[in-house]
């Protein structure tokens, strides 16, 4: 009898003994990936915030270092940088981020509108300068259904998407006439207007 219960007594705790830590009680497992990425998640997204804010900044010196740079979206750019940093400061990074990159596009499309009317360029034509004129229209009809679909009534953004519109010059993929610098720089101010604007309805609706 006492030899029965001994080996009745190994047979129950040597699987016990055998099995692993990470399947033997839940003490013992690893935090799962999802609990360490949103750990680590809010750090990504306040460095990406420093980031965006740090380009933003960039743009702002470029856009002020160009005597003819449009005053009133300078002006604009700045108040959106401001916002950027009060919504990085509460811990609203996403916010942040997306008005800080509008921030951006209206400080290049305030230096556009400058070249456009000076017929001079701040560092050269580069290829967006060239892809703008077939890049337009699409945005242009981008920018029009995302609000159309969130139904977005924000005034500036509406000013945004009128002025882009009315700068836009679109060219045909067909058209042999050679764009001047002033077409050139003018359609991508209203690229970078039409981008700044879906920049701030992410802001605004939140994703």
């Amino acid at each position: 009898m006492q030899k029965h219960l001994f080996w009745l007594l190994v047979g129950t705790v040597v699987p016990l003994a055998m099995t692993s830590p990470a399947t033997a009680s839940p003490l013992w497992r690893r935090p799962h990936a999802p609990f360490v990425q949103a750990q680590a998640r809010p750090e990504r997204e306040a460095r990406a915030v420093i980031r965006d804010l740090a380009k933003a900044q960039y743009q702002a010196n470029q856009a002020r270092a160009f005597p003819q740079s449009d005053a009133e979206l300078l002006r604009l750019a700045d108040r959106y940088l401001t916002l950027a940093q009060q919504h990085q400061q509460n811990g609203r990074y996403f916010q942040a981020r997306e008005t800080a990159k509008a921030a951006t596009r209206l400080y290049e499309a305030a230096r556009n509108l400058g070249e456009a009317r000076s017929g001079q360029v701040l560092d050269g034509l580069s290829r967006s300068y060239y892809d703008a004129p077939f890049q337009v229209s699409r945005e242009l009809l981008r920018t029009e259904a995302e609000m159309s679909i969130f139904r977005s009534n924000d005034a500036t953004i509406t000013a945004l998407v009128n002025q882009a519109r009315q700068l836009a010059r679109p060219i045909n993929p067909g058209a042999t006439a050679t764009p001047t610098i002033a077409d050139l720089a003018q359609n991508r101010a209203a690229v970078q207007l039409l981008k700044a604007s879906r920049h701030l309805m992410q802001a605004e609706r939140g994703f």
